[in-house]
């Protein structure tokens, strides 16, 4: 598979999740609220009742196939980051079908990260098979032992009155989590290509499943302590931040030899952290909400 099908199923991914992800947003602000604890039988009936909220289920799954197959075929260090490109569509969609003005700035935002995946996809396309066909399972899991020890200590120093604000910690701590799901991911199609589907199956499937639904909900415990604006943007970027560099360090998806490339490789990751601040604001929780208030306006 060329690397301009796995951009594309990745980009088919994003746009998956960021449907998804609103539908299920409009479909639960119309259900009873979701309490952090097992027994609440009724709300889960609910949940499984309503066709928005499981259609946005169905769409986020679908999403995640797309997902699976573009890593299984590329480095995971050039498909997350695409990955992120659903914010700059979410934006394109709140000003097509929400009638939002974009700032000069956002349009810029937008540009950055189109231009990111160009580059990225240029930089893999012209270098030679990269990478390797094996993982080796020490340095992927001393890489999380520093990551998770460290967001440990990060939500203690939160909950003790730190000077960092605990939304933001989460924010993060939900990236961290989210990225290493994705290292999981690859590392689980690489086991498999080297011949070692007990170190798939057994070692990194679980971790891939505790890493997402982890991530999940730690994300949701940060829409819980403050502005979604901030949670959204600390995990948009953490996690490109931690598959970028733990491909690079964890499953050798080193940068390609010739120097053009390498530079091309690099520009495309600065160029969509850049867009991916810029355009933060425009996660599925802020678009739903802005649907929600199309919906409730009187005829213009």
């Amino acid at each position: 598979m060329s690397i301009w099908v796995a951009i594309a199923l990745s980009v088919t991914a994003t746009c998956c999740y960021q449907v998804g992800q609103v539908m299920q947003k409009i479909g639960a602000d119309r259900l009873p609220r979701l309490q952090l604890r097992l027994r609440q039988r009724d709300v889960y009936v609910a949940f499984l009742r309503s066709r928005i909220w499981l259609g946005g289920l169905f769409i986020n799954v679908m999403g995640w196939a797309f997902f699976l197959k573009a890593v299984a075929n590329a480095p995971i260090s050039i498909v997350q980051p695409v990955i992120g490109f659903g914010l700059a569509l979410l934006a394109l969609f709140s000003v097509v079908v929400l009638h939002e003005h974009l700032q000069p700035i956002e349009w810029g935002g937008v540009a950055f990260m189109a231009g990111g995946i160009v580059l990225l996809g240029i930089s893999a396309a012209g270098a030679p098979h990269e990478g390797t066909t094996a993982v080796s399972l020490s340095p992927l899991l001393a890489f999380s032992a520093v990551l998770v020890a460290l967001l440990g200590g990060a939500v203690l120093l939160g909950r003790s009155g730190g000077r960092i604000p605990l939304p933001i910690i989460l924010g993060c701590g939900s990236g961290v989590m989210i990225g290493l799901g994705a290292l999981y991911s690859r590392a689980f199609f690489l086991s498999l290509g080297a011949g070692l589907p007990w170190l798939a199956w057994v070692v990194f499937l679980p971790l891939m499943l505790f890493a997402n639904l982890g991530g999940l909900w730690v994300q949701q415990a940060g829409f819980q302590q403050g502005r979604v604006l901030i949670v959204v943007a600390m995990n948009a970027v953490t996690n490109k931040v931690i598959t970028i560099l733990g491909g690079m360090v964890t499953l050798g998806e080193l940068l390609p030899a010739e120097a053009s490339l390498a530079a091309a490789r690099l520009a495309g990751f600065a160029a969509i952290l850049l867009g991916t601040v810029v355009l933060a604001r425009f996660g599925g929780e802020r678009v739903a909400e802005e649907i929600e208030a199309e919906q409730l306006a009187p005829d213009r």
